[in-house]
C-alpha cells in the first residue's frame, strides 16, 4: 500500500471527484486488491493507496487535544481497514471498526509516541 500525505485542497478535490462530495475530508482510501485476494495470506499484492489531509489531522487532533503523530496513525490505520474490506455504514458497523482501530493503536502505541510532527 502506498500512504500520500497531502493538504486540504487536494483532498477535496479527490472527495469531490471520487465520492461526489465537495468538502475536505480526513483520510481517503482506494482499494486495488481484488478481494478474494485477500484470503491468500502469502500472495503479494498491492493492496492500494490511502490519503491523509494533514492539515485535517493536525486541525482533528488540536480538537480532541491528542498528539499529532496519534491521529496520524489513527486515519492510516482507519484507511488501512478500508483496503482490507472494513466499512462503517451502520452504526453497529462504526463501532465494530472503532474497536479494530482502537486495538490497533494499542498494539502500536510505542511506536506511535515515538513519532513526532517532523516525521508526519
Amino acid at each position: 500500500m502506498s500512504v500520500v500525505l497531502v493538504d486540504d485542497e487536494t483532498i477535496r478535490a479527490l472527495n469531490r471527484d471520487y465520492r461526489e462530495t465537495d468538502r475536505a475530508t480526513d483520510v481517503l482510501s482506494f482499494p486495488m486488491a481484488n478481494p478474494s485476494a485477500l484470503a491468500d495470506r502469502d500472495a503479494a499484492l498491492f493492496l492500494g493507496e490511502i490519503y491523509i489531509s494533514l492539515e485535517t489531522a493536525r486541525f482533528q487532533a488540536r480538537t480532541a487535544r491528542r498528539p499529532y503523530g496519534r491521529e496520524v496513525a489513527h486515519l492510516t490505520i482507519h484507511g488501512l481497514l478500508h483496503l482490507l474490506g472494513e466499512d462503517h455504514p451502520t452504526p453497529a458497523a462504526r463501532r465494530r471498526m472503532a474497536a479494530l482501530e482502537a486495538s490497533l493503536l494499542t498494539s502500536l502505541r510505542a511506536r506511535v509516541a515515538a513519532l513526532t510532527p517532523e516525521v508526519v
